[in-house]
């Protein structure tokens, strides 16, 4: 069985994972500081955020890979490997289970304060109560080994942060003339017949589409699951090594992490449906088809 870290290695590890996170948004800020225009609203707007979600592509890809590296190893564990990180014997694992954490942690922070900064463009009230819950739920689940099993399928939830992330990119192109081109190369790379502003209205829709269904995948369905058969492994055992405190708040989060993903479920379910009729709407309104499954006029490139 491994030993607990030492606290001060543990704030070491978190000031170095801030730092880490940090030190790409300041790389990529200074990169587009003087490369990206400001000229209006949403341009600013754009290139205050960029930088954040370029970070955030980092943290998802890592943690996507990490999450399902863990749920894996731990699918076929005893209840007690499931429950308790330091009831593993591999120590690699558990080092591996232990960065995995802080690098969730410390990204926690670095987010939470960015988005604090930058409120509300990187989120609402909704993003800041889900920061300080998984802020609350990492701390102590590093500072206690618990539920290393839960915590792989949390990281799997960000398997929909990608897809997510291009959906800002995509919306944020198709209002802005200088990134115009962008969608032009995006929609003539997956063979679409229109271009400018309603190529991106279609794209917005379709990775909007990929995004709900991926959303309710891993954090419905996969979260909810993990969520169930955590409630069945506390109560097959006595989970003494985890104090009762600790124990009752990570289940409350974790609870309340599962409401909260129903919630945005919902939101992004109304939001589908509401970016789908706007795009029929304007097709329907349009002189010329703008649908991708109807024939097109090339000698007109609508742009708005």
């Amino acid at each position: 069985m491994s030993n607990h870290p030492s606290v001060a290695w543990s704030a070491a590890r978190v000031a170095l994972g801030v730092l880490f996170w940090e030190g790409q948004f300041q790389i990529s800020k200074q990169y587009f500081a003087k490369r990206l225009p400001e000229t209006s609203e949403k341009e600013r707007t754009y290139k205050r955020a960029v930088s954040s979600y370029i970070v955030s592509f980092v943290h998802a890809f890592f943690l996507t890979w990490a999450g399902w590296r863990i749920v894996f190893k731990l699918r076929l564990g005893s209840v007690t490997e499931r429950l308790s990180l330091y009831a593993n014997a591999d120590a690699s694992f558990v080092g591996f289970v232990e960065v995995v954490t802080i690098a969730f942690f410390s990204y926690v922070v670095y987010d939470l304060l960015h988005v604090i900064e930058q409120y509300p463009d990187l989120g609402g009230v909704d993003i800041l109560a889900h920061h300080l819950g998984f802020f609350t739920a990492s701390l102590l689940a590093y500072a206690y080994g618990a539920y290393p099993f839960m915590l792989g399928w949390l990281c799997t939830c960000e398997t929909s942060t990608p897809i997510l992330n291009t959906r800002f990119f995509i919306k944020s192109w198709r209002e802005m003339e200088y990134t115009l081109p962008n969608i032009d190369a995006l929609a003539k790379f997956f063979g679409m017949k229109t271009r400018g502003v309603v190529a991106g209205n279609w794209l917005e829709y379709y990775v909007s589409v990929a995004f709900l269904w991926v959303f309710v995948a891993v954090r419905v369905v996969g979260y909810g699951g993990a969520l169930i058969a955590l409630t069945f492994d506390l109560k097959s055992v006595e989970d003494n090594y985890i104090p009762y405190p600790v124990r009752a708040t990570l289940y409350a989060l974790t609870c309340c992490g599962f409401v909260l993903n129903a919630v945005w479920t919902y939101k992004i379910y109304g939001m589908v449906k509401h970016f789908r009729r706007k795009t029929l709407k304007q097709r329907d309104a349009c002189e010329e088809p703008i649908s991708d499954s109807e024939e097109e006029d090339p000698s007109v490139q609508k742009r708005s």
